[in-house]
């Protein structure tokens, strides 16, 4: 049987988690008033498509996997030469929207070069009606390139470039009410260093995550009405920063406790919107081949989602991830309601 989580760390950790909680809603300001083209990518940042990560809440800027949100984790582990990783996420909102993610990776091992991780999502919607009675479909299709390369014992570098391609659509019945399409390119640059060795023996890792994207935009507004003035369109581009410093503390083989802290600011001609997260994770090894992962997102708007997940690994070369969360996504609640995310994740290595 793995050795259990130290009484110390897991009171730790519920203080934490009831200090952000309180603070965050002491401090609440209201979210719903900003425009959906400001909390649209905001959500986005929340999401989790693998397994591993998605279970733990999020946090994975300071992780040594390769499916972490920092990509200099893809360089991290030494053994790593080629996996072949398909996912599938289901986000379902309680105004009976659903999000059906369907994302493949590939990670390979250049050599001296370093290592690289393409990948692909697409994102479809069913149909659904707002809370304000509007029906709403969304599609997105995504493609990103990360690179990776340790340059020493202790410390990784990375890179990422990602392209978004999107589509909302918004109709009363039959009739189309406006529709926008648009694309994102962003880039993100990671480092990961190991900071300590021996911390109540375990090892510690920190990693540092900047990114940038901009979303140019294009919307017309259908004349739906009638009233004669004709279709009007505009155009718009979102820019958005995110920085995020994490932390993972191994206090035994392949068992962590993660920690990020997140800061976004994202704006366009109608505003800007900024976001303060707190993500905190336990990845834990029941027994061999099994770990069992909880984690909890808190902002300071005063929302927490909650996310448990397990990992089932019968070999070294097969992994089996799955994640279950509620409330992950609280800046599309005013439309949508409360969610409920479920994860799966496969993976081969060879």
């Amino acid at each position: 049987m793995a050795g259990r989580i130290p009484l110390a760390l897991r009171a730790a950790l519920l203080a934490g988690a009831v200090a952000l909680a309180a603070s965050g809603r002491a401090a609440a300001d209201d979210i719903s008033q900003e425009a959906l083209s400001l909390r649209l990518p905001a959500a986005l940042t929340r999401f989790a498509p693998y397994g591993d990560v998605a279970g733990v809440g999020g946090a994975s800027a300071g992780s040594k996997w390769s499916t972490s949100v920092n990509p200099a984790s893809v360089a991290w582990e030494p053994d790593l030469r080629l996996s072949v990783t398909p996912q599938y996420s289901n986000v379902h909102f309680d105004e009976h929207l659903s999000l059906h993610v369907a994302s493949e990776s590939m990670t390979a091992d250049l050599g001296d070069c370093g290592r690289i991780q393409p990948a692909l999502a697409q994102v479809r919607s069913t149909k659904s009606t707002t809370r304000q009675g509007l029906d709403f479909r969304l599609d997105m299709d995504l493609v990103q390139v990360q690179w990776a390369k340790k340059v020493d014992d202790d410390t990784a570098v990375g890179a990422n470039f990602n392209f978004t391609k999107s589509r909302q659509q918004y109709d009363l019945g039959r009739v189309a009410v406006s529709d926008s399409d648009g694309e994102t390119y962003g880039w993100r640059l990671g480092v990961l260093r190991r900071l300590c060795d021996d911390l109540a023996g375990g090892r510690v890792l920190g990693g540092l995550v900047f990114d940038y994207a901009f979303s140019p935009s294009r919307t017309t507004l259908y004349d739906f009405l009638g009233l004669g003035i004709g279709n009007q369109r505009t155009k718009d581009t979102v820019h958005q920063f995110v920085l995020r410093p994490g932390v993972s503390w191994e206090y035994k083989k392949d068992s962590a406790v993660y920690a990020d802290y997140l800061f976004g600011s994202f704006h366009d001609d109608t505003g800007r919107l900024r976001v303060h997260r707190f993500m905190v994770g336990v990845d834990h090894e029941v027994v061999d081949g099994l770990f069992a992962r909880g984690g909890v997102t808190m902002d300071t708007q005063g929302n927490t989602a909650w996310a448990c997940g397990v990992g089932i690994y019968p070999c070294d070369r097969v992994a089996i991830d799955l994640a279950y969360q509620d409330n992950m996504f609280p800046e599309l609640e005013v439309e949508f309601g409360r969610s409920r995310t479920l994860t799966v994740s496969v993976s081969f290595s060879f």
